[in-house]
Order: C-alpha cells, then structure tokens, then sequence
C-alpha cells in the first residue's frame, strides 16, 4: 500500500523545517554575539572578576618638630557583595557544596572527579527546581517587563522568584554559620528604649546585615503609601579592624565553603596619637576615611590618596582561575603635613586653659599663641572639645559620652565647635587699640597726647559712657589703654573719625574671614559706625563681634611692628617619598601702621601690666612676670541677653598677652565665656590674665627665653619655690 506523502517528500518538509531552526539560532547568535555583544560581555566579563581594593595611605599630619600626631593602623575588613549573594548561580554553588559534604557518599568517594560528579549532581537539582513553569505566554510576558540590556534579569527571567528568595534565606543562614566563629566577639551597638547598649554580634545580625530585611520591609510599606524609599546597600561591611591571622582563617573558611560575595580587603583606620588634644586643629575623619572636620576635611585631597586595585578571575563556580590578564594597580599614597603647631606649647595651653576654666567654672574659652613675625599659629586649643578617637566630650571637668552632657537650649553638646575661630563676641576693651591706632598713626594725637576721661553722653537721650566705679577725669593716650577707660577710647575715636577708624579695622582685616585652613565664623559683626552712638562703642568693644583668632592677628600685627601676616597653620606639604610638594612659606599681607606706631602701641601694652607708674596700677597687673617685659590688653564684655540689651553678671572675659613686649616672640589671646566669681569680680585682668601667665611662665622655660632682667626672675622663682613648699 503506498502513502499518500512520499518519503522523499516527508524527508524534505523535515529538513525545511530543521533549516529554518538553525537559521533563527544562527540570527539569534549573531545578534547576540555581534550586534548585542556590548550589552551582554561587560556583565559576563563582571561576573568572572572579583576585585579587592588596596587602599592607600592616608597621609600622616605632624607638628613643626616632626612628632607625629596621626597614625594609619593596618587591618581588614569583611565585606559581603549584596550583588553575589543575590545572584543564583553563586548561591547555587555554596549550597549544592553544603549539601555534597554532607551527603554519606562523600567521605566513601575518594576520586576527586566522582566527588566533582556528585557536587555537580547537587548544583543541577537546585537549579532545575528554581527553574519557572511558564508556558510561552507568560514567558513573552515576563521578558516584555525586562529590560533587553539587563543582562542580570535577563538570566534570571527563567527561574522562579519564591524559589529564589527561599534559596537566599538559605544561603545567608549558612554565611553566618561559617562566619559567625570568627565574628562572635564583634561589638554592635543598638538603641533600647533609648538607651545604646552594646553586645557582641548574633547569626541573627549577619543574616539581617545581609538581607537587609528591616530596609526591604519599610520601602513594601513606603511605596505602598507613595513615599520615598531608602537604598539596599550592596557593599556590606560585615567586620572591621580584624587582625590578619583572623582575616586570613575567614579567606581559608569561605573558600572551602564555596561561597561566593564575600571579600576579606585591607583596611587602614585612622588613629590619633594624642586623641585629647589639638581636636578641633587635626579634626577626625569618618568610617570611610574621609576627613569631616579640621584640617582632615580641609586638606582632605591632599591626605586621602587613591586607592590601588586587584582582579581576580574565576570561573562560573567560583574557582581562582591564573590569567595574565589580571590587573593590578598599586596605590597612590597621601601626602603628609607639616603643621606650625608646637606639640610642646599646646600641652601647655590645652592644660592651663583646663586649670582655668576649672577654678573659675566657666562654660567656654580659648586659648592661640601666634608667633607674630611669621603669623605662625604654635597652638590652639579650645573647650569644650573631643576625643579624636572615641569623639567622648571633653571639658574642664572631664570626659563624657557623647550625647550624655546637653547645653542651655537643651541640645547635646558635642564639642565639635572651635571657639577660636567659630564664635564671634563682642571683645570689650582689647578693642581698644584700634581707636589709639587710628588717631596716632594718622597723626591726629600723640602717644602722649592728653584725653578728657570724663563720662560723657553721645546723642540725645544715650546712656553716658563711663568708667562706673571710677573716674579718671583725664589720661595720656597711653594711659586710657592701662587704665582701660571707655570715655577716653570712645573720644579718642571720635577725633579719629569714622572713615579714619574703618579704614584700620580693613587694614587689621576684621571685615574678612581670618583666612585659616580651618572653618571659621567669618567676618566681624559691626553696627553702622556713621551712626555716633554705634561708634562710639564699637571704640570700647560694643556693637561688634569677632573670633578670638582676628583679634590674636590684631595683636601679632602689632607686635610684628605694624605689618600684618596671614595666620599660617601648614609649614610644609611634603611627599611620601619625603620630597617637598608645597613649601607654604609665611604670607605678609600688608602693612597697617608705622613701624613708629607699632612701638607706640606695645609701649601703651607695657603699662597694662605694670604695678605702679604714672597713672598707677595698670588692669593686666595678674600677667606680669618679674624679669620679664609683659605687654597685653584685658576686655571685658557682658553677655547680649536673648531678648535684647546686656546681662548683669554674665561676662566674655579676654587678655591678648605679648611676650616679651621688647622682643616679641609670642602673642597670646586668651578668650574666657562666662566665668563665675570666686575671690574676685570676673573679668579681663582677674580672671584671663593669671591663665596667661600661668602658660607663659612655661613657655619661658621651653623656649629658653631670655628674661630683661636676670636678678628679678631668679629672685622671683626663689619666691615661687619657697611659697610652694610652705603649702606642703
């Protein structure tokens, strides 16, 4: 019986068909591996290649003497790839190995390959039970909401996403299992009833730090609500600060568990040689290394570096494959400061300032020595302050958790603010010698020129300006800066004229920022000198504000015979291999006065500090020193209330010391907020002069300065010594 189709005929319908087939496979390819390949190779070539950062040297900051005050301590870091451990194939791997080791064949099989065999067996269970029951419909569905170019969830498409997420949660419980022996002594804080408790970390948190179930939970519910979502991390520091013997134990563990997405990198942590001191001058840096405050943010391009890099390529199963296509980069190191700072000047301030504030139960203060031939700052020290490597509070009563000590407005107080250069107050009488530096340097009155010191009223209807308790009736120039009287500086600037006295303050550069490489509050804050009752008490240091550091620059300039330097805070920029990158030499801005009036003014300065004389007892009697020639200038300003107009007993107390006032190698500003009494009124001359002295009887002895007068400095060190042993 024939057929009704020949078998030449059926032979050739088959071999149309199967030629059509490989012809749309042939299409298929070509697009893919031709058209399409730039799609498709970058992610291929991603998953084949696993790199470790190298990080590089954060540059290391030191003093002038080259003592260094920051170190880089070498550790690891566990890093766990959220990308790998949510890829199939990698999970896949990890767990068919698990369930391979623990099958009762595997110890019986002693042939590598027939172990490879069953693991392999394993491999391909687990992927065809993920693999998706979908008819043609719902596939075209499903691939019609993927992007062609993703070419993550184009492989993805064909499994099934409970599956997935079930393998997941497997997989990440067996993460914690190999890693928790090494991670179990790792501290994690959490916040309990408002309370931080630490403890040592779970499997629970490796899975949760993993998983990130908290994170997915609350963007369900966000974009339910159509709000904004927060970010799933994908690199997932699981550990830090692990010694190598322990880094290298996970690297071993994770390798022989066949788990993919995680990464044992080197990790350098910053580290502070003397962590409670110099804080707001160093700053700190963050969890990345990035600098956030000081001169570690300020010159964070300089330290940081660039990190270096290695590739390592493995096969789809996770295995090391050698490759001489492997890349490596080695690192670029940071560059290293060199600071003007004195570490043996600032142990000084940082611990008289503390002994000050202490005895006299002030909130805040300051202290900046500035050598003023250079505008070199040798040290600044501020309070309240923090540790650089815990961040624990710091005042002149001790240490505190952070967050633990709140201020007046009831927010925590963290110490981060630098009142050297931060804060703007109203500085009272150290403002003094911008007035005498108006009127003598243009030539309008004398050094020894005589001033009316009679209280006197400016306007109608002003409260009179007056010395209240004293009255001087009249005082050389000189004299009003010893004296500190405020009618004689608000007349003296009244024959200088506004335009006159401006012109000063911009030569000084108060109408600036100060110009530090550190933040600042900016420009000095004045009422409108045009207007007489504003001026005259911007003349005795009310209706403006400025830092602490524009007035020690004030200072410096006049101690540098009238010429004004840029506060210098880097001395040197230098290189890893120790070559010179920036010299950073100092900066003269401009001359401000006469060298003629410069010796003038530290002349007036002298007699501040002075016992007797004409005029009698100078205000900075408290900062003198026997043998030696102390010049300086006490302020004393009350406190602006929150409503308007001034307190009655709340003060901003201050001393801009010169020493010596024949040589000047320091000058010292010593800023004091609200002071409490003690044994006497608080003020310039009571409560901030005796601090100076205190650091500068220290400073003499480290510097081996020369005393004026040999006879009177031993005499008065013999007094010293015998006062001292009495109190034994």
């Amino acid at each position: 019986m024939k057929t009704k189709v020949p078998f030449a005929g059926r032979a050739a319908v088959l071999a149309f068909f199967m030629m059509l087939a490989a012809s749309a496979a042939a299409v298929r390819l070509a697009e893919l591996q031709i058209f399409d390949s730039g799609n498709h190779r970058p992610a291929a070539v991603d998953d084949l290649i696993d790199t470790e950062s190298i990080p590089a040297q954060r540059g290391i900051i030191m003093d002038r003497n080259e003592e260094l005050l920051t170190n880089n301590i070498q550790s690891a870091e566990l890093v766990a790839d959220r990308y790998h451990l949510r890829e199939i194939t990698a999970v896949v791997e990890g767990l068919a190995y698990n369930q391979a080791v623990n099958d009762p064949r595997w110890e019986t099989l002693t042939d590598p390959r027939d172990r490879r065999k069953l693991l392999y067996n394993y491999r391909a269970k687990l992927l065809n039970n993920a693999k998706a029951d979908m008819t043609d419909e719902e596939k075209a569905e499903r691939r019609a909401r993927i992007n062609p170019k993703d070419a993550r969830a184009n492989r993805l498409m064909e499994y099934d996403e409970q599956t997935m997420e079930y393998y997941f949660r497997l997989h990440d419980k067996l993460v914690a299992e190999v890693l928790y022996p090494f991670l179990s002594h790792q501290e994690i804080e959490e916040t309990v009833n408002g309370r931080t408790i630490k403890r040592f970390m779970t499997r629970e948190d490796i899975v949760e730090k993993i998983a990130q179930t908290a994170t997915l939970k609350y963007n369900e519910e966000a974009r339910a609500k159509g709000e904004p979502t927060r970010s799933i991390r994908n690199q997932i520091v699981l550990a830090k600060g692990m010694n190598f013997d322990t880094a290298d134990k996970i690297r071993k563990a994770v390798s022989e568990a066949r788990l993919r997405g995680l990464m044992v990198q080197s990790d350098l942590r910053r580290s502070y040689v003397m962590p409670e001191m110099l804080c707001h001058v160093l700053g700190y840096v963050d969890h990345e290394n990035k600098g956030m405050s000081g001169v570690e943010a300020y010159f964070q391009s300089y330290l940081s570096g660039v990190d270096g890099f290695r590739e390592y390529r493995h096969n789809a199963r996770g295995q090391v494959l050698p490759n001489e296509d492997d890349r490596y980069m080695a690192p670029k190191h940071g560059l290293n400061l060199k600071l003007t700072i004195d570490m043996r000047l600032q142990t000084i301030v940082e611990q008289e300032l503390d002994k000050g504030m202490r005895h006299f139960r002030a909130k805040r203060g300051c202290m900046i020595v500035v050598d003023p031939k250079t505008g070199d700052i040798l040290a600044m020290v501020s309070r309240p302050a923090f540790d650089l490597n815990t961040k624990e509070l710091i005042t002149h009563k001790g240490k505190f958790k952070r967050g633990e000590v709140k201020d007046e407005d009831g927010k925590p107080l963290t110490g981060d603010f630098n009142f050297a250069c931060q804060t703007r107050y109203e500085p009272g009488s150290t403002f003094k010698v911008l007035a005498v530096t108006s009127v003598v340097d243009k030539g309008l009155m004398g050094i020894n020129g005589w001033v009316n010191c009679e209280p006197f009223s400016v306007g109608f209807g002003s409260r009179p300006i007056s010395d209240r308790p004293f009255n001087y009736h009249s005082l050389p120039v000189w004299g009003v800066l010893k004296k500190s009287s405020n009618p004689g500086a608000a007349r003296i600037a009244i024959v200088a004229k506004w335009q006159n006295f401006k012109e000063y303050l911009e030569k000084f550069g108060l109408n600036k920022p100060a110009g530090i490489e550190l933040p600042s509050g900016g420009a000095c804050l004045l009422a409108d000198g045009s207007n007489i009752v504003n001026y005259s008490r911007i003349a005795y240091g009310y209706s403006v504000a400025v830092s602490p550091l524009h007035m020690a620059m004030v200072y410096a300039t006049i101690a540098n015979d009238g010429v004004r330097m840029k506060p210098r805070l880097i001395d040197k920029i230098i290189a890893a291999d120790g070559t010179i990158y920036d010299e950073c030499a100092p900066q003269e801005i401009c001359r401000v006065m006469k060298s003629s009036t410069a010796r003038d003014l530290r002349f007036a300065l002298e007699t501040v500090t002075e016992r007797k004389g004409e005029c009698g007892r100078g205000t900075a009697t408290a900062a003198a020193i026997p043998g030696f020639r102390i010049g300086g200038k006490t302020g004393t300003a009350k406190k602006v209330k929150a409503g308007g107009g001034y307190t009655e007993n709340l003060y901003t107390v201050s001393f801009a010391g010169v020493l010596p006032i024949n040589d000047p190698r320091l000058v010292v500003m010593t800023v004091i907020d609200e002071p409490h009494p003690t044994d006497c009124n608080p003020g310039g001359g009571t409560v901030a002069a005796p601090i100076f002295r205190a650091a500068a009887e220290r400073f003499i002895n480290v510097l081996n300065l020369t005393p004026s007068d040999p006879e009177a400095y031993e005499k008065y060190l013999a007094t010293k010594e015998e006062s001292a042993n009495l109190k034994k």
